[in-house]
């Protein structure tokens, strides 16, 4: 039986919508993907440097969504919104040159990235700079005053470092109000961190060997001396760059509610609070004095003589 005019035109009516409709989810799939990816990323120009900043660190075989984007078809959608809001205010003119960004606990430990398992198990660590570290400590709340996330040490301040361990978050915590007078004494103290130097160290003519010392009991702070530089306070002017509102500022005494909206429940960086601590060694007595040769337009100064000649 030979189909009439109208059967073949209601087909082409049913056929013009659902391929108008599968060409639509192709094309949402496609820019669900594509805005997905460090090249959508990077075509923005104040996102340019954090996209570098990522091409030269270790996570660079790690695409942004990996870390940026929660776990979870539902999380994924809220993050999605808030990145068509910020392209909205980019269109409007409305956006902050400095973009701020959480990165979950959860996307750092996904499956097959970083685990769980070795975090809560992982003993003693040295790394390349010599110093020893442990998860676990930093992962109990009760050792450490709250509850730290991923991102609390492996912050980004500047932009140049992508997730590294910034160590001025590691001196305020091992180091604010530890201080009084001359006695110095750093949470986990000095060998917490340091092992003692091996063999024989000589200053000026002196040889000293500090494994001596450490049989003898000798804490490390009763010869170095000022090592650190700064108190790490919390000025409350500090808190009127993000807030204005009375009733939050009104909350500055309560430290375990700040320290738990900003640490815990936000990727706050300590130094948007703190002042810098800064630790180091001074240097040693008898070093000699570094002089400098002269740049080439002093010598023409000299050469030349004082003014008036």
């Amino acid at each position: 039986m030979r189909e009439g005019p109208k059967t073949r035109r209601g087909r082409l009516l049913l056929l013009v919508p659902a391929a108008a409709l599968v060409t639509g989810v192709v094309a949402l799939a496609g820019l669900w993907e594509f805005s997905s990816s460090p090249q959508f990323c990077n075509s923005c120009h104040i996102m340019r440097p954090y996209v570098l900043a990522w091409k030269v660190s270790k996570h660079n075989a790690v695409p942004c969504v990996q870390c940026h984007y929660p776990p979870g078809f539902r999380d994924t959608l809220w993050v999605k919104y808030q990145a068509i809001s910020q392209v909205a205010k980019w269109a409007t003119q409305t956006y902050s040159s400095k973009p701020f960004a959480e990165v979950e606990d959860a996307s750092c430990l996904r499956s097959g990235c970083h685990s769980r398992a070795r975090l809560e198990t992982a003993g003693t660590l040295i790394s390349t700079r010599g110093i020893m570290f442990n998860h676990g400590p930093h992962r109990d709340p009760a050792k450490v005053g709250t509850q730290l996330r991923c991102s609390s040490c492996h912050s980004q301040i500047v932009v140049e470092r992508h997730f590294e361990v910034n160590r001025s978050t590691c001196f305020l915590c091992h180091f604010k109000g530890m201080k009084t007078g001359r006695e110095l004494t750093p949470i986990a103290g000095c060998t917490g961190c340091h092992q003692a130097p091996k063999g024989d160290i000589f200053v000026d003519s002196i040889r000293f060997n500090h494994e001596e010392i450490v049989r003898r009991g000798v804490a490390c702070q009763k010869c170095h001396l000022n090592v650190i530089e700064g108190e790490g306070e919390a000025p409350r002017e500090r808190c009127f760059t993000c807030h204005n509102q009375p009733e939050k500022l009104r909350r500055y005494p309560d430290t375990p509610f700040i320290h738990d909206f900003h640490v815990t429940g936000h990727n706050i960086d300590c130094a948007r609070c703190h002042t810098e601590i800064k630790h180091k060694l001074p240097p040693p007595i008898g070093a000699p004095s570094v002089r400098r040769a002269p740049s080439s337009l002093a010598r023409t100064h000299l050469a030349a003589g004082p003014p008036g000649r």
